[in-house]
């Protein structure tokens, strides 16, 4: 078992919301989270309670430790988030450190962004590793009937996705291949991409999969040129919002996405359109 280490100066915050964004995304037979604070606090920040409750994540009851040597040494990896001189050396030990700031007192809406900017970098630890409960990877044939389950499961068009399936990304458990977790489309036109279909499996929603498929396509969108992605919404546009989107008028959507069957007349007028600059 690999066992990472979160340190921080408090155990409050950002060490608190890392081990609970890996525990969430790991595979529990390969690797798992502990953190820990060189001055532990007497509780996990309320405002940091209050964003990670909006993922689905409870850290209301978890009692800030003290980050010792011995639970150091215990670690395959040691993550430091702040607490610079104070955090152990432990020879042989990987370390990283990730200079975040301290959600302590601050708006939520910045919290948010450390929640964001944290997860990001746990799902590029998890992929670098190979410790993701689910991997993200380029849809092939063979996944043609379980995406359009998922799709059909999420009560989304499942119009199109033939004609750009080769453009899809879907997420995986890496013991059983086959068994799809999420999905995500991106329908490339010049310039601008259409980001569509992304459904996550009902039981591993709040689980960092949507975000991490999105994050996939928007690179696979800056790696083709594409300078702005669109996409319509019903139900999620608080969703999009905290991954950049912004909401725009439809008149704002360029002819080579507004021509698209997704906006002409799959999604109904109710539809939220957004877009973000890859």
């Amino acid at each position: 078992m690999n066992v990472v280490v979160f340190a921080c100066v408090h155990n409050a915050g950002r060490s608190q919301m890392a081990a609970a964004v890996f525990n969430a995304l790991a595979d529990p037979g390969q690797a798992r989270a502990v953190s820990a604070g060189t001055e532990p606090a007497e509780h996990v920040h309320p405002e940091v309670v209050r964003v990670m409750r909006e993922r689905g994540i409870d850290l209301s009851s978890r009692k800030p430790q003290r980050l010792t040597d011995e639970l150091a040494r215990s670690a395959s990896m040691l993550i430091t988030m702040g607490c610079g001189e104070a955090c152990p050396v432990v020879p042989g030990l990987v370390r990283e450190d990730w200079p975040l700031p301290d959600p302590k007192g601050r708006p939520l809406e910045e919290v948010r962004q450390i929640r964001a900017e944290i997860a990001a970098r746990v799902r590029v630890l998890l992929e670098a590793k190979g410790w993701s409960r689910a991997r993200i990877r380029a849809a092939h044939a063979g996944d043609r009937d379980a995406v359009l389950a998922l799709l059909r499961a999420a009560e989304l068009p499942t119009e199109g996705v033939d004609s750009h399936f080769a453009t899809f990304m879907v997420a995986h458990d890496p013991r059983s291949p086959q068994a799809l977790s999420g999905v995500v489309g991106l329908e490339i036109r010049g310039e601008h991409a259409l980001l569509r279909s992304l459904a996550v499996g009902k039981g591993v929603q709040h689980h960092g999969i949507g975000s991490a498929l999105v994050g996939r396509q928007l690179g696979e969108a800056r790696r083709h040129g594409v300078q702005h992605v669109y996409l319509l919404t019903t139900t999620a546009s608080e969703f999009f919002a905290k991954l950049g989107f912004e909401r725009i008028d439809r008149s704002q959507v360029p002819d080579a996405i507004a021509t698209s069957p997704e906006f002409a007349y799959l999604c109904p007028e109710s539809a939220v359109a957004m877009y973000v600059r890859t």
